[in-house]
């Protein structure tokens, strides 16, 4: 199933004291994960991998799912 995500990315060797969260790169992405069949929809650390996968060695944070 795929789900539309937003998300904030944090670059590879930043910690969390050495940034604004208004400089981060801002993204949308769509992902295709397993429906997990619960009604809940997918697990977020499901997501967090698959967009990780997509990332440069970045992280995703202030994640959202829009649908």
């Amino acid at each position: 199933m795929e789900y539309r995500v937003a998300y904030k990315v944090l670059p590879a060797g930043v910690g969390p004291d050495d940034y604004e969260s208004a400089d981060l790169e801002h993204r949308e992405d769509t992902v295709d994960l397993p429906d997990p069949g619960d009604g809940y929809g997918p697990h977020i650390g499901d997501v967090k991998d698959a967009l990780r996968d997509m990332l440069d060695g970045g992280e995703p944070i202030a994640l959202r799912i829009l649908d």
